[in-house]
């Protein structure tokens, strides 16, 4: 459930972490993740963000390599319906092998 704790995660820090995006975020809104991955992951990426949300909530998706190629830096815009579940799309991306870097 998305208001349940991942296993070792610090409920206190979810719990400011939540309120930061509320604070700072309207929901449901657009919110915007940045990810850096290994060339060849859009695919899985895109598919790991839909599997929280909608489909339909899934906006523009850029992709822009690196100079040397190594390295790719996605920016997904997506319609978020709370706090709750964009920490579940960070917990989601956290899983896929060849993420490097959420922002």
């Amino acid at each position: 459930m998305a208001d349940d704790p991942q296993p070792g995660a610090d409920p206190e820090e979810r719990a400011r972490t939540l309120a930061l995006l509320r604070d700072q975020h309207t929901f449901p809104g657009p919110f915007g993740f940045r990810v850096v991955i290994r060339p060849g992951l859009r695919a899985t990426v895109v598919q790991a963000v839909v599997a929280v949300l909608d489909v339909d909530a899934l906006g523009d998706v850029h992709e822009r390599s690196s100079r040397k190629g190594n390295y790719v830096a996605l920016r997904l815009e997506a319609r978020m319906a709370s706090a709750e579940q964009v920490l579940e799309v960070y917990d989601v991306l956290k899983r896929v092998d060849g993420v490097l870097t959420i922002l």
